[in-house]
Order: structure tokens, then sequence, then C-alpha cells
């Protein structure tokens, strides 16, 4: 019986299962067609595509890693500056082991070749070195200092030469580390910096205070300054000097503004004047989107530090120079020629302002009875100091730091550091600080004064001042007259004749050197010639000028427009220009296929091409040569 219902049972299961199976066979179907229609068909080409895409996408190597890095460590870890310097260093302290071993001076145990196979007696060669500059041709610590730094780097990058120490190791049988750190030359670059610093008169780098400042634009107002420096010179050493006080700014910081980073003749809300300087790049900031801006208002009270007058009227100079307006890329102070000439399109260096600098000082003699000495840093330690220490309104720490650009030493978290810089920079700038507008904060003074302080007359003037403008405007909205402004706006008179006497009154004809003088109408003259490189460029001077490097009158207009005493300065590179066009024009009659036969591979070198039409000339007897007077 149980037999029989487990036999029926099995067929009820084996009926009901079949329609299912069916009916799952038939979805399953339906799905797989479905999914062949959607599902790309897959082919030898999309396949080798796809492999394609796979090598295009490939990782790179360890070798392509590691050279870029190398070429980025190369380009980016030192200055240009500081490795032409190392190089020079090397390249001379070579020349001089060549020299001494080939003529047997030094010791047999050091070759030629100890800079180059770095043995036992590489410091020993290199202490050989710093001797012969420092003992014999008794050169100061600097030149050892440098030294040693150069054939460090030099040992590390070149020879690959790793570690603070130099030992032998017994098991290579090589010796290990850098060669500066062997104990004996050690202790001799030791000794060298201890006479420096106990028997050396190094004169002093001073700060330049606003003091030094007076006596030097006094003496640039002088007559006697006026024939020692040109009107350049002086207007541009003023704008220089004011700008670099006042930013505290270092010195590749300020040769490289441009003026798209100054906007100029801005107002507050109340209408104080000022000009608006933006940083990007300095010392401690190598972020490109963050911007440290400085409003800097007109400061008629110290003539010798108003950056806002003394930029403005050097500006004004260069338009009438150039016979046009400024634009964003050119360089607030660029460089100047020897002749006093501006080279408009070339910022100016270090030494050359350094050089400028040196003369003024040593004229002015603003030095006078002091033992020091006043570097590039020398007015960005003095404005620091002046903010606060000596300032009628003197400057907390905190405010300080942000003007000068110092980093922060506070022991943060990387985030939370950067949520506070943020936080700072938003609601605790100091752009604004130098104006007599802002609403001062304890925080931002030295002495961290508060409303129970005691008023001081500055404070009386100041809200004297206040209730004057006040009137002025209560008179003006009542009557409906235009009353005059309160005397806080551009001067009419320079930063100088404020300093002058009642005595000498201004006179109706304006100052080269006046701020409020507009540029006169702009005639024709001679200029600086740029640098020519190629027989392209003095074509193009000939023919065209260059306004945008400040030669704004062709060259082949000089000889109707101006006389030879006008451009006796330029008279040499003006000759040497005007004889190559000529023989360009007439001897190869403008076609540069002649020009290349008559001066093969010259056209890109214009002092061999210079010498070549010089003797083509002499050869066809252009040009006499001149007859050197005997006596």
């Amino acid at each position: 019986m149980s037999a029989a219902r487990t036999l029926r049972s099995h067929k009820k299961a084996s009926s009901t299962s079949a329609p299912k199976s069916a009916k799952s066979r038939a979805t399953k179907s339906a799905t797989t067609a479905s999914v062949k229609k959607t599902r790309p068909k897959i082919t030898r080409q999309s396949k080798a595509g796809q492999h394609a895409e796979s090598k295009s996408t490939a990782q790179p190597s360890s070798t392509s890693l590691l050279k870029h890095s190398q070429q980025t460590t190369d380009e980016w870890y030192k200055a240009a500056r500081t490795k032409n310097g190392y190089a020079n260093y090397v390249k001379s302290g070579k020349k001089w082991l060549a020299e001494w071993t080939s003529e047997g001076r030094l010791d047999d145990e050091i070759g030629a070749d100890a800079f180059d196979v770095i043995a036992e007696h590489t410091p020993l060669a290199l202490r050989a070195l710093t001797a012969y500059k420092c003992e014999h041709l008794e050169r100061g610590f600097s030149s050892a200092e440098g030294l040693r730094s150069a054939f460090k780097d030099y040992f590390e990058r070149v020879c690959g030469c790793q570690g603070d120490f130099w030992k032998y190791n017994s098991h290579t049988q090589k010796w290990e580390g850098n060669p500066v750190f062997e104990s004996s030359f050690k202790t001799y670059y030791e000794s060298l910096k201890n006479r420096h610093n106990r028997t050396g008169t190094a004169t002093q780098a001073l700060p330049m205070l606003p003091a030094d400042l007076k006596v030097i634009m006094t003496y640039l107002d002088s007559d006697e300054g006026a024939k020692a420096f040109t009107v350049t010179q002086r207007l541009y050493f003023k704008a220089f000097a004011s700008t670099a006080f006042t930013l505290w700014t270092r010195n590749d910081e300020l040769v490289n503004l441009q003026f798209k980073d100054v906007k100029m003749d801005l107002h507050s809300k109340t209408g104080i004047p000022y000009h608006e300087f933006s940083l990007i790049f300095r010392k401690t900031n190598k972020d490109p989107t963050k911007v440290q801006k400085y409003m800097v208002q007109l400061d008629k009270v110290h003539p010798e530090i108003d950056c806002y007058t003394h930029v403005k009227t050097w500006k004004i100079h260069m338009e009438g120079l150039l016979g046009r307006s400024l634009t964003g890329n050119d360089f607030v102070f660029p460089a100047l020629a020897s002749t006093g000439q501006v080279k408009f399109g070339e910022p100016t260096s270090r030494s050359a302002f350094e050089t400028l600098l040196n003369d003024v000082v040593e004229k002015s003699d603003a030095l006078h009875g002091r033992n020091g000495k006043f570097t590039t840093h020398c007015f960005r330690r003095g404005g620091a100091q002046y903010r606060f220490l000596w300032a009628d309104r003197k400057w907390s720490l905190k405010a300080v730091k942000w003007w000068g650009g110092w980093s922060s030493n506070e022991n943060v978290g990387t985030l939370m550091r950067y949520l506070l810089d943020e936080l700072m920079a938003y609601e605790e700038g100091f752009s604004d600080i130098m104006m007599d507008d802002r609403v001062i904060d304890r925080h931002e003074t030295f002495m961290g004064e508060d409303n129970t302080a005691p008023l001081s007359k500055a404070d009386l003037v100041k809200f004297e001042e206040s209730m004057v403008a006040k009137l002025q405007l209560i008179l003006s909205e009542s009557t409906g007259a235009r009353m005059p402004p309160l005397d806080c706006t551009e001067p009419s008179s320079t930063p100088e004749s404020i300093a002058r006497t009642s005595d000498n009154p201004p006179t109706s004809s304006s100052s080269p050197l006046s701020p409020a003088s507009s540029p006169e109408p702009y005639v024709p003259r001679p200029s600086r010639i740029p640098s020519t490189k190629s027989l392209d460029d003095a074509l193009t001077y000939w023919n065209h000028g260059a306004p945008g490097k400040g030669l704004d009158v062709p060259l082949k207009d000089w000889l109707t427009l101006f006389r030879p005493l006008d451009y006796s300065s330029e008279g040499v590179k003006f000759g040497n220009i005007r004889f190559v066009c000529e023989e360009f024009y007439t001897h190869c009659n403008g076609d540069f296929t002649l020009f290349e036969l008559e001066f093969p591979g010259l056209r890109q070198r214009f002092t061999l091409l210079m010498k070549a039409v010089r003797e083509k000339r002499k050869t066809r007897g252009d040009t006499k040569s001149r007859k050197r007077s005997h006596k």
C-alpha cells in the first residue's frame, strides 16, 4: 500500500516538474537572446583595439620615473645662481689642481684626478686648495665657505658620495662618505671660521631707517645729486627704495614686479588714496593661488618713505620716456643701462641695483661716522624694525609677521594649520593696516592699547581732523554747495618740496621730479638701442624700431630727426647696425640667399657679422683706417 502510494507520488512529481522545466528553458533562451542582442560582438579587431588601448595607458617604468624625478631635482632644488656659483668653484678648483700637479708643486700622492676619483687623497687636495685661497691669496672665510659648499654638493650629486662622514671600509677596501667631513679638513675649516669671527673686521650690514633715507633723498634733490645722477636714476632709486622699505620685499620679489601686480590711484571708503600691491611668490609661499595684497596710502608726513608718491612719479616718468601708457607686462623696475637709460622689457638684477645703491650711499655720505654698509636686504630689515619699534603707531608681532610674509611655527596638524591660515587670511588680514580708516584692534598694536589708555596729542589731532571732515560734509549737504575736501589727497607739490623751508616757495614751473606734473607732450628723441644678436634684429631696429624695448623711433629716421650729438652714447651701436643694413640692402640687394653666400653662417651671429662687414668695407675702400697720432 505504501509502495503504491510512493509510486503515485513519484509520477505526480514527474508530471508537474516537466512543464516547469520547459518554461524555465524558454525563459532562459529568451534571456540569452536579449543578452546577445544588447552585448556587443567581440571580434578580433575589437580585441586588438582593447589591447592597443591598454598599451597606451600602460604604467611608466621605474627608469622613466627616476629620470623625471632627477630632471625636476636638477631644475628646482637649487636656484640657477647657486648652481652656477657652485659650478665655477668646482671648475676653478679642478683647473688649479691640474696646474699645480703638472708643475710638481703638490706631493706625489695627490694626483691631478683627486677631484674626479674619490679616494684617500681627495680631502688633502681640497684642504690644499682652501689653504691656497685663504692663506696665500689672503681671501676671507667666505671663499672657504663657498669652496666647501660647492664641493660638498659636487661630491654628493656627481660622485655619489653620500653621508655626513668619511671613513675607510676594510671589507670593500674603499673610502665611503663625503670628503668634506674628513677630520683634518673639518678641523681646518672650523679654525678658519673661528679666526674670522675673532679677528675679522667684517663690515656690519645695517638696516635702512627713515633717517638714512631722508639723508639720501635730500642729497638726490640737491644740485650736487643732480650733477652726479640723471633724473631717471634719481626717480628710479626713490621709487625702488621706498617700495622695498614699505613692503619689506626681498630683492627677487621686487625686481620681478610688473604693473599688472599694482593697482594705482584707488580710494578707500572714506576717500583716502592708496595703491594696492599684490605679491605672490614670497619666500614662504609657493602657491600661486595665494596672493598677499598690500594697501599703501599717501604719506605726506614722511616723504622719504612715501611709496605712493614715488612710484606714481616713476610711472609718469617712464611713460614720458616711452611715449605711451605702460601695460601690465611692463616691469615696474626695469634694468638701467650704464648710460642711465632704461632697458624696457628687461628686469633689473640684484648686482645692478646694489651698484647703484653703493654709489648713491657713498656720494650722499649717508654712513658718515658709522662702521657698516647697506645691502639690498637693508630695506626689509629697516622697514620691519621701524614699524615694530619706532613708528608712531607700532605694529604687533602678529602684524609684522603677516606683513613680512614670515611663516608660522605653530605645532598644529596640517589640516588645522590650513584652516587657521585660511581663517586668518579672511578675518584677520592686515592688507589695510597702513590705512587710517581701518578699525584698530588691540592685537594689532605693539603694547595692546585699549580704550582705557590716556589720550595722546596724535589722538587729538586725528579727532580734530575727523570732526572738521564731518562738519564739511554736513555743511555741503545743507547748503548744496560743493565744499573743498579734507586735505588727504595727493599733494600738489613734491615730497622733496615739503621738506624745504618756507623761504623757498615753489615756482610755477614744474620740476621733472614732481609727482603732480603730468607727462609732457611726446617729442621723438633717440633712446637706448636694445641688444642686437642677429641680422634680423638689426633689420627690425633699422626699419621699424622696437617699441616694446623702448626703441620707438626706427634707426633709419635718426639721420633726419636727430643730430649725431643727440645719440652720441649710442653712436657705436648705431653705426654698426647702419653698416650691416647697408651691406644687406646695397651689396646683397636685400636677398638673404646672396647674403648667405657672402657671409655664410653669420646671420644669427651679429658680432662676427659686424667684423666681417667691416673687413668687406675696408677691402672695397668704403672706409679708411684712422691714423694714430704719435707724440
